[in-house]
């Protein structure tokens, strides 16, 4: 017969067990359906982002609140009349934007997209200005998500920003 196993062992292979099969329960990511009357997308922000929705568009900022989006309804019907509409309106919005070349058209989770590239400097700080244009394939509106970041928190914010853009999703 072998040696009888030590009780700390035991302890840490009881404890190893627990742990594998014990689930765990994570911070709850916030879904938004959009709009909320008749869901045509939904979006997702981290759990510690505030949120706070309207009629019309959706605004979210990181805790630290370093990154700013807001996603808003175009009234166009097709895709470069919705690329004039968000130009014209990121360029109300931010004085002096500087485009980064032409859009770039692509695909966003099964939607065609367009997406946008700027920097802006607002009071001596520089900011990557991020948009993206898509449309789900039933609806009869285009949708413009845009976001605001200092250059300096693209490494700390860029995981996060990614994670919203590849969050949303046709209903």
């Amino acid at each position: 017969m072998g040696h009888p196993m030590p009780i700390t062992t035991m302890k840490k292979l009881l404890l190893a067990t627990l742990l594998a099969t014990t689930p765990f329960v994570f911070a709850e990511d916030q879904v938004i359906e959009y709009p909320a009357d008749e869901p045509i997308f939904s979006i997702t922000f981290p759990e510690k982002w505030t949120v706070s929705t309207e009629d019309d568009s959706v605004s979210a900022s990181s805790p630290d609140e370093e990154v700013n989006m807001e996603l808003l309804a175009l009234d166009a019907e097709a895709a470069d009349e919705a690329l004039k509409i968000a130009k014209e309106t990121l360029a109300e919005q931010f004085e002096g934007i500087q485009w980064n070349g032409e859009p770039e058209t692509g695909e966003l989770n099964g939607m065609k997209a367009s997406f946008l590239n700027a920097k802006v400097k607002i009071e001596d700080i520089e900011f990557a200005v991020n948009c993206a244009i898509f449309a789900p394939e039933d609806a009869d509106t285009f949708f413009m998500l845009f976001n605001m970041i200092p250059m300096t928190s693209l490494e700390k914010h860029g995981e996060d920003v990614g994670k919203i853009l590849n969050s949303v999703k046709a209903e």
